[in-house]
């Protein structure tokens, strides 16, 4: 699936991710990053043991369009 920028449906999370835990650990953590699993193509919370461990397996992701109107932060 190519991802478009503009296309919601590009940025589904995986059905089995949640924000507080990492997606392979699955061990809580207050500091996860999100990223791409390339296999599904769905976004995932990672630690960062896991995605040093993992990198190959996974993509940073930061496509994501800015929310709110052009210019405003």
């Amino acid at each position: 699936m190519p991802i478009k920028y503009d296309d919601i449906e590009s940025y589904q999370f995986h059905d089995k991710d949640a924000p507080d835990r990492c997606f392979i650990c699955t061990k809580k953590s207050e500091k996860t990053l999100v990223l791409r699993q390339i296999s599904s193509m769905k976004l995932v919370h990672l630690c960062q043991e896991c995605i040093c461990e993992n990198i190959n397996d996974y993509l940073l992701d930061n496509t994501r369009p800015w929310l709110g109107e052009k210019g405003n932060l």
